[in-house]
């Protein structure tokens, strides 16, 4: 592992819509390539356990300020990456999964408001107020925000009126059944609020990790620097540290 210089680019797209979570990586570049950090934390483990475990190097290091308690500071701080690396996997995978359940509730919904708008254009395809007041004509929205204003707008006003709801019974569709409809596009939109707090609560997992990462990679970096200067004349053992020599 080479020196660490400006090593954190975190590249997170949290997925809007029907688009699940892609791309949660966060590249390190050491060695003149790119690690994850998976990737990363392995090689830090490795480095510094082979600098404890090999007398050689522990003892020409130490001769620089890098003792044994100096590299108990580091594996702390490769534990705390570890825990900070698993919380952010589990904050994102409960963003993604409250985006699954939303979808999953949106076409649930949308197979029971599509079937009782269709009703609703026969029922009350004479009564031009129905007609604009329930937007029963026109292509159903495709956004989130659209799909839920017409169906809201849509049960909202039908279920306010008894004329309307009247002609709706005749083809089977009473009030109990249109309420039901109108609930399951409000549960639809209450997913809002939920997915909201998953992804504030992944995007703070996201900055304390990143923060421990920077932390663990200038360690890392600084000991290498000195590790070159201890182990100068021994590139043998520069290299067990995953340390290029050129």
């Amino acid at each position: 592992m080479a020196a660490v210089r400006s090593p954190i680019k975190v590249n997170n797209q949290v997925a809007d819509g029907y688009h699940s979570i892609i791309n949660l990586l966060i590249f390190i570049t050491m060695n003149q390539s790119k690690l994850t950090v998976a990737e990363f934390l392995f090689q830090c483990r490795l480095r510094i356990n082979n600098s404890i475990n090999d007398e050689q190097i522990q003892t020409r290091v130490a001769t620089m300020g890098y003792t044994a308690e100096r590299f108990e500071t580091c594996i702390v701080l490769l534990d705390e990456s570890d825990n900070l690396c698993k919380q952010f996997e589990k904050e994102y995978g409960e963003v993604e999964q409250a985006f699954a359940t939303r979808n999953a509730e949106r076409e649930k919904a949308d197979k029971v408001y599509l079937r009782h708008l269709a009703v609703a254009r026969i029922a009350l395809k004479d009564d031009k107020a129905a007609q604009v007041a329930l937007r029963l004509s026109g292509r159903r929205a495709t956004s989130l925000s659209g799909w839920i204003l017409q169906g809201d707008t849509f049960y909202n006003n039908l279920l306010s009126n008894d004329s309307w709801l009247a002609k709706m019974s005749e083809f089977n569709t009473d009030r109990e059944a249109l309420t039901q409809g109108q609930q399951l596009i409000n549960n639809v939109a209450s997913y809002a609020d939920v997915i909201m707090r998953e992804k504030g609560d992944a995007q703070n997992a996201t900055k304390l990790r990143d923060a421990k990462l920077e932390e663990l990679a200038e360690w890392v970096n600084d000991y290498e620097t000195i590790a070159r200067l201890a182990l100068a004349d021994s590139p043998q053992l520069l290299e067990k540290l995953g340390i290029v020599v050129k």
